[in-house]
């Protein structure tokens, strides 16, 4: 294990191929490093974006303007709440 910039690093064996892909999408200034947590980083919102839809497609929601309390908080905040 190396240490680089006080945080332990291992080496990952690739393929020839897989370095090559891995030049291809290194942007100026990153390092091989840098590609793969911006790859994984990018899959865990890809994930997260994706479970987010199939709750959407399939949850079982209510309505907000059913909620007493959401819509008095509601009314408070944007003003339309009455008067005293």
């Amino acid at each position: 294990m190396i240490k680089t910039r006080g945080r332990p690093t291992e080496k990952i064996l690739v393929t020839m191929d897989t370095k090559q892909d891995l030049t291809a999408l290194k942007q100026p200034g990153e390092r091989y490093t840098d590609v793969v947590a911006r790859l994984v980083r990018e899959q865990k919102q890809q994930d997260y974006i994706s479970y987010l839809s199939k709750v959407a497609k399939n949850g079982d929601f209510v309505r907000m303007d059913c909620d007493e309390e959401y819509v008095n908080i509601r009314d408070e905040v944007t003003g339309s709440a009455p008067r005293d």
